[in-house]
């Protein structure tokens, strides 16, 4: 894995553990699909709130926010779909996890696949994340196996939510390093550029990159009926002489020379 990458994660790592906007968020218990915003009137007073699907990444290619959206939709199923009475969610992993043994089997695939699925990002992931979201998974899998207590601790780890929030802030970081054209180093201050693949290809969000050039499409001259003045061809027929152009007899005083 390049240097670039490594230096993302790096930074994703930090500013999930200290995000200032959330306050410190919680990633195994904040809605990785979902998010609550306000409704205000005409006056800017805040009157409710609704719940919406979060937003693409602007600054990363249509590729990742495809990625991105399809891990935090399963992340949510998986470990948020359903509720009980007291607030607390649960998802389809923690109903398979009940079954013994296997259930931790199937839950601990569910969540490889979803690591892999992560791991489909331009330039795959940095080894530092991918060994993270895989510690987060061997890590439920260990909770499964504690008798009784292990159900509901593997309700409250959440490791699919944990690592939808992994990508998210690394998808971020990588968002702030295109649009800078490169990551500084912490340790030694010297910038490093973004490798080519994982820069965004075409399809892109905010314009990164070069603009594409379209040539103008050939333009095919006009016809006219007409002949340009000046450029007249001599009529085929023949003028009787005696005659104008108009078929009628010719005025003998038509010829006579100006007095002087």
């Amino acid at each position: 894995m390049n240097k670039a990458a490594m230096l993302i994660g790096q930074k994703a790592l930090k500013k999930l553990g200290n995000d200032q906007d959330t306050k410190r968020r919680a990633p195994n218990n904040d809605d990785p699909y979902h998010e609550r915003v306000e409704v205000r009137n005409k006056n800017g007073k805040v009157t409710g709130y609704k719940t919406r699907k979060r937003p693409d990444i602007v600054g990363v290619s249509k590729h990742d926010n495809k990625i991105l959206q399809r891990v935090r939709r399963r992340a949510y199923r998986w470990d948020m779909a359903f509720g009980c009475c007291c607030g607390f969610k649960f998802g389809w992993s923690s109903v398979i996890g009940i079954l013994p043994v296997v259930g931790d089997f199937v839950d601990f695939l569910m969540g490889f696949y979803l690591i892999k699925v992560a791991s489909k990002v331009e330039g795959g992931l940095p080894a530092i994340l991918y060994g993270k979201m895989m510690a987060n998974i061997l890590w439920d899998l260990a909770l499964g196996f504690v008798p009784v207590l292990g159900d509901f601790l593997d309700m409250w780890n959440r490791a699919n939510t944990r690592n939808a929030w992994l990508l998210d802030a690394y998808l971020h970081a990588k968002a702030d390093a295109l649009r800078d054209g490169g990551i500084q180093d912490p340790k030694t201050g010297e910038g490093v550029p973004i490798p080519p693949e994982m820069r965004p290809d075409q399809e892109m969000e905010v314009g990164i990159g070069p603009a594409r050039i379209t040539e103008p499409a050939p333009v095919t001259p006009a016809r006219y009926a007409s002949t340009p003045r000046g450029n007249m061809a001599a009529s085929s027929t023949p003028v009787t002489p005696g005659r104008n152009l108009t078929g009628g007899r010719a005025d003998p005083r038509d010829n006579r020379r100006p007095q002087r």
